[in-house]
């Protein structure tokens, strides 16, 4: 089968592999499109220890299985056995592996093999721009799940990416008002404006964010970062109010200084929050196939044979561009 496989930072070169074999309880899926994720770019980047090349990337698709039905696929595969997953947590398992992570490979490729309970059926009425979304949104559907944010809250997000995307158009869904959202890219910041945020900040320019801080008065009740760098992360800190709840979600750095004291002295509460359970993405989906969710405006497809400047590009230069999906079947 075709495959996009990562050969060096930076590098990803069309291959030749293996066809997977279903084992037992699980079902082959041919791919018609793959997501590109913050972590493929990543990985692709070589800022990822546990994507070393050679490696298949990839965890999002659309694709069919044998029979024909049409489906996209929770990509976390836990043990079903331990502590945590018996409690529901499925996301926190002992042993838990990820399409395209560590030694597994992944979606960007013609086929691959999944048990057959990480595979949900979607309607043809949902297009693949729409259902590509899946994955990425039950993220965002988890992290407000946990956060359980009060009605008519003040949400902060930090990080105009895909995921901060998800995360305005669902919390305006959850509640939130004064949505406010900052990136470093005002591209993206025209775009957050238009999918409903109130306000915006160009967190690269000093003035902006020492105006919006006056203007922000004690804080926002809920802010997310969904970015993952350091600057990002003590941004959302200090958009917090005392007593709010500051979520961390991006993953950028692996490592980062905090301005703990001050906000020990706001008391602020933090939240971490990791992937997803099988009720969260079936929420995802169920919010998708509802028509609620939709950046299909701002979403782009490439060949697979082209996977190379697809990732150069959502690497560097993504411009409006929220997602990227690989075609990967001729008719995906």
């Amino acid at each position: 089968m075709r495959a996009l496989v990562y050969t060096a930072p930076g590098k990803v070169e069309l291959e030749q592999r293996p066809r997977p074999e279903a084992q037992k309880g699980e079902e082959e899926i041919a791919i018609e499109v793959a997501g590109v994720c913050g972590s493929d770019i990543s990985g692709f980047l070589g800022h990822s220890a546990l994507r070393r090349p050679p490696m298949v990337l990839g965890h999002e698709l659309v694709g069919r299985l044998r029979n024909g039905r049409r489906v996209v696929a929770n990509p976390l595969v836990s043990c079903g056995h331990c502590s945590a997953c018996l409690s529901g947590s499925q996301n926190l398992c002992d042993s838990w592996r990820l399409l395209g992570l560590g030694t597994t490979p992944g979606t960007f490729a013609e086929y691959v093999t999944l048990p057959s309970t990480q595979i949900y059926e979607v309607p043809d009425s949902l297009t693949a721009e729409q259902a590509i979304l899946t994955e990425p949104l039950a993220n965002i559907v988890h992290l407000f799940r946990i956060v359980s944010p009060q009605p008519l809250f003040r949400l902060a997000i930090v990080g105009g990416g895909t995921m901060g995307a998800l995360a305005l158009t669902t919390g305006l869904r959850a509640g939130a008002r004064d949505v406010l959202v900052a990136d470093v890219n005002d591209q993206r910041l025209e775009t957050m404006r238009k999918l409903g945020a109130s306000a915006t900040l160009n967190a690269g320019s000093a003035d902006q964010a020492a105006e919006t801080q006056r203007s922000a008065g004690r804080g926002y009740d809920v802010v997310i970062d969904a970015s993952g760098s350091a600057p990002a992360r003590q941004m959302a800190f200090d958009l917090c109010r005392p007593g709010g709840q500051v979520v961390l979600l991006g993953m950028a750095a692996q490592r980062s200084e905090v301005n703990f004291v001050a906000s020990i002295r706001k008391e602020h509460r933090v939240v971490m929050s990791f992937a997803y359970t099988p009720i969260d993405f079936r929420r995802s989906l169920d919010l998708l196939i509802a028509g609620e969710i939709d950046l299909t405006s701002w979403t782009v497809r490439m060949p697979l044979e082209r996977g190379q400047e697809a990732l150069e590009r959502m690497s560097h230069s993504p411009g409006v561009s929220l997602k990227m999906m690989l075609e990967v079947a001729a008719h995906g």
